[in-house]
């Protein structure tokens, strides 16, 4: 059952898109529940990820790291719900100059490199920081991507959490990879789950000695019964007629 915090980011995300002109909607819905959960979540009404909307540049934050491209919109859309001075025009891709976005890329897997860099940094200077970063699971193909990935484990990184959208299974032995290289790997039942997905981050920032991959399986599309799991919608755009029909049913 999905809250209404989480029906009011989907037709923010979607409406996004239709005014960007540009968009994933499947892939992109698929991940907008990883991303509320991480900064709405709470434990013991402490914040799970540590930020502040009216301070975007505040010292002692956490981190989220974006590499996955297609979830900006669900990115936008939570950093607006949350307080940050989001601007009118928005860029199609991950730019520094929005509050709350931080880092600057148009490739897929860049963010967790630079997410693997940056807690090599907080681990260097021992600060009591974490960093999340949110990948698509197409991005595991890169070979960049598990360059950074055995980096991690090499440095025991274990205030970096990554976040895999596995919303197009395979038959791989992924996970069993990950924890080979000395990952800790929590697996989620449902990654549509508030309760679950702030768990699973809970569970992450307790990890000692390794960094953490928080494993995920979506569903394309979800949220949007017409669409889900439906190829078709993966990089569509809603037309006008979908986004009143998608009303009706989020409203």
């Amino acid at each position: 059952m999905m809250s209404p915090r989480q029906r009011e980011l989907r037709l923010a995300a979607l409406e996004l898109i239709s005014k960007m002109g540009h968009g994933h909607s499947g892939r992109m819905l698929s991940s907008i529940d990883l991303i509320e959960g991480l900064y709405f979540g709470k434990e013991n009404e402490r914040q799970i990820f540590k930020h502040k909307p009216n301070m975007p540049q505040w010292e002692e934050r956490d981190f989220f790291v974006l590499s996955k491209l297609e979830a900006l919109p669900a990115l936008y859309a939570v950093l607006a719900k949350d307080g940050y001075s989001v601007p009118e025009v928005l860029p199609v891709f991950p730019n520094r100059k929005v509050p709350g976005v931080e880092v600057t890329t148009e490739e897929h897997a860049y963010g967790l490199c630079m997410a693997v860099g940056m807690a090599q940094a907080i681990k260097m200077d021992r600060l009591n920081q974490h960093v999340f970063c949110l990948v698509g699971d197409y991005e595991l193909d890169h070979g960049k991507a598990w360059e950074a990935i055995m980096t991690a484990a090499e440095n025991k990184l274990e205030r970096l959490c990554l976040i895999v959208d596995e919303n197009d299974p395979r038959d791989w032995p992924i996970q069993e990879r990950f924890e080979s290289f000395g990952w800790k790997v929590i697996k989620l039942r449902d990654a549509h789950d508030t309760d679950e997905i702030v768990y699973g981050y809970m569970k992450a920032r307790l990890t000692l000695r390794k960094p953490t991959c928080i494993w995920a399986p979506t569903k394309k599309s979800a949220g949007v019964p017409f669409a889900e799991r439906k190829p078709e919608y993966d990089d569509a755009i809603f037309s006008e007629a979908e986004l009143q029909e998608i009303k009706s049913i989020l409203i």
